[in-house]
């Protein structure tokens, strides 16, 4: 795949689906954001307790967890749109059938969560082993950097090179729930790593980093031409075009394979 090729047709699918379909650009950032309302919830419950200086943990946290599992929920929709873009609709879809991208959302996060799992546990591992330290050797600060630093510096530098060698994968995989409809082909290997090497591991593993870069790029601008107050705002606003940008560069990729 030519990246500047990909990279022109991606932007001119995003500029052509979305300028001038403010309707539409509204619709996607109202859903971007709507996982943001539980946990903004949570927040004020968790600072008005500080407050009051009458926390219960317990109940936080509890509400931490169903404020979590609420904002997932109100995400699926969001990401059952990124789908249709996966599967190679052109031009952009519209944002409509809202139970189908809510089913479609939720096997999306599934699947992602199933593939962070082997990343969930290394670092609840690296958490659980640092907490047996400082128990064993007494809580104090001198006691809690010897015990913990090291172990945990390298408990995350394992998790993050496991999170990303299952991003690589997970990112084929979901293209193919997207394209065969069945949740089983996110994790037909096989299949997975054949379409990897048609791609060229080099080429794919570039490519992924060029879209990231990019993305990245592009956020790192708006924070530094932006006062404060509106660097979440245009933020906000802009994202929606750049997931479909993103994705449609990942659809590309992924079609360079020449998979169906």
């Amino acid at each position: 795949m030519n990246l500047g090729t990909a990279l022109g047709e991606s932007f001119a699918y995003a500029k052509e689906g979305l300028v001038g379909k403010w309707m539409k650009w509204i619709l996607l950032i109202i859903l971007e954001i709507l996982p943001a309302i539980p946990i903004i919830a949570w927040a004020l419950v968790f600072v008005g307790s500080m407050i009051t200086g009458n926390p219960h943990y317990l109940s936080l946290m509890g509400g931490l967890i169903i404020a979590i599992i609420i904002a997932l929920l109100l995400g699926a929709i969001y990401q059952g749109f990124v789908l249709k873009i996966l599967r190679g609709e052109k031009p952009l879809p519209e944002v409509a059938n809202y139970s189908t991208l809510f089913a479609d959302g939720i096997r999306y996060i599934v699947i992602e969560i199933i593939y962070m799992i082997p990343v969930i546990i290394v670092l609840a591992a690296v958490a659980g082993a640092a907490i047996l330290a400082v128990i064993k050797k007494g809580i104090s600060t001198q006691n809690i950097a010897a015990a913990v630093l090291g172990p945990v510096l390298v408990g995350v530098l394992v998790a993050v090179v496991l999170a990303f060698i299952l991003c690589l994968i997970a990112t084929i995989g979901v293209i193919r729930y997207a394209r065969t409809g069945k949740m089983g082909e996110a994790f037909n290997f096989r299949e997975i790593f054949t379409t990897m090497g048609r791609i060229g591991w080099g080429n794919y593993i570039l490519a992924l980093i060029v879209i990231a870069l990019i993305v990245g790029i592009i956020y790192a601008v708006l924070g530094m031409i932006l006062v404060v107050w509106a660097r979440p705002i245009i933020e906000i606003i802009v994202a929606p075009f750049i997931t479909v940008f993103a994705a449609r560069y990942i659809c590309q990729l992924y079609d360079s394979a020449g998979t169906a």
